[in-house]
């Protein structure tokens, strides 16, 4: 068997970054808080939700209040966001392969759709859109066990390390990618099995994956 990848969206195949930092400041005033300065916005790259939300003084229990105004407003944003660089050649690559790949977001289906169709991505077996960024792990679980994966098989490939964490709680191996949200530190931290730097390298781990699998 091939390995079967789950691909997150935001920060891995979608260059979301950018557009989440503008977005960022434009809500903050609405709500009462500054703008943050790209230098803080990098120092959130190397700390996990709640540190962020720590650092920023934003009190914990705004966490379940601010995440669903933020994919609100994420959603608007959806058609103007391009693929990662480098991204498209490589799955492109891999689908002339023939190693299964799937798309599981926290947008809503729909709206992820609508991204892939407008570039012309083609690639994905299903697209799923979870409608959440909490308890990651259980909705790898529930697509694993609705589209029939092999666990083994399955490699979820991410931008942060909550990406991480579920992978470990849904009993898959991950791949990082340092490109997204997420600094190559700190995903480091969190040991994923894989590192990528680049979607080349991304490209070069499933091959070698793929060889030693039908080795």
């Amino acid at each position: 068997m091939k390995p079967y990848l789950l691909f997150d969206f935001d920060g891995t195949v979608a260059d979301s970054i950018g557009k989440l930092f503008t977005m960022i400041n434009e809500l903050a005033p609405r709500y009462g808080y500054q703008p943050i300065s790209q230098e803080i916005f990098t120092q959130l790259r190397n700390l996990n939700l709640r540190q962020s939300f720590r650092h920023l003084k934003i009190p914990l229990y705004k966490l379940g209040q601010a995440i669903p105004i933020v994919l609100h407003e994420y959603r608007k944003i959806i058609p103007e966001l391009d693929p990662c660089p480098g991204i498209l050649p490589v799955l492109e690559t891999l689908k002339k392969r023939g190693i299964p790949m799937a798309l599981i977001s926290s947008n809503q289906t729909e709206n992820v759709q609508e991204f892939l169709d407008r570039h012309g991505i083609d690639c994905f077996a299903w697209v799923e859109g979870t409608g959440g960024i909490l308890k990651k792990h259980n909705k790898i679980t529930r697509q694993i066990v609705k589209h029939g994966l092999i666990r083994k098989d399955v490699i979820y490939i991410g931008d942060e390390s909550r990406d991480i964490k579920a992978a470990r709680k849904s009993r898959v191996k991950v791949i990082s990618v340092t490109w997204g949200f997420h600094s190559a530190e700190h995903l480091a931290r969190y040991k994923p099995d894989y590192l990528a730097a680049s979607p080349d390298e991304l490209l070069k781990i499933v091959l070698n994956i793929s060889a030693q699998v039908l080795a």
